[in-house]
């Protein structure tokens, strides 16, 4: 397949593209869900919409590529490249995004409940009033990540790299910070230790 070609709205559930050329594809409002797109080049594509839930999606690179409003529920972004990239209000929930690397990404308003991030590199990515509830986002780098109105509620940020970082009225009660310590209910823009007084 080459590059810009124009899949609007396709229905290609299951379907398998594995390590084909996809950059800058119009996938717009797809159904791609449980589709094999694995070590798939989708630079500057357009899935702004689409429906991805299930997808695998791993070594992908999505480059730039815009993903607003899409749906990736249990979705396997596993060490896919994601820099530039905008997933403003995008459900990722339950998604695997395990060694991803997402510097200077969008997630503004995206849905991460129970997403993992382990060893993911957010720096310089916006995040803001984005859901992180019960999220794990053991040993990730958000250096100087926005996470400003963010809702960081039982999430767990242990060994995270966290400096620079934008916490401006987000909520980390009950997160998990680097150093083990967790947050008191009602810790608002800063960890408040449970227990201090």
């Amino acid at each position: 397949m080459s590059m810009g070609k124009v899949f609007r709205a396709v229905q290609w559930y299951g379907k398998c593209l594995s390590g084909q050329d996809l950059s800058q594809a119009d996938f717009r409002d797809a159904g791609l869900q449980e589709a094999d797109l694995s070590y798939c080049c989708l630079r500057e594509a357009d899935l702004r919409g689409a429906d991805l839930s299930g997808a695998n999606l791993y070594k992908a690179d999505l480059t730039s590529a815009r993903l607003q409003g899409a749906t990736l529920r249990d979705c396997d972004l596993f060490h896919s490249q994601l820099s530039g990239a905008d997933f403003s209000d995008a459900c990722l929930s339950k998604a695997n995004l395990n060694a991803a690397v997402a510097v200077n990404s969008c997630f503004d308003g995206a849905d991460f409940f129970e997403t993992s991030f382990y060893n993911a590199d957010l720096t310089g990515a916006s995040l803001k009033k984005a859901d992180f509830f019960h999220a794990d986002l053991f040993h990730t780098c958000l250096i100087g990540a926005d996470c400003s109105g963010s809702d960081f509620t039982e999430s767990y940020l242990t060994n995270a790299q966290l400096s620079e970082v934008n916490f401006s009225q987000a909520d980390l009660s009950g997160a998990t910070m680097p150093d083990g310590q967790i947050c008191a209910s009602g810790s608002i823009g800063q960890c408040r230790v449970q227990g201090a007084v």
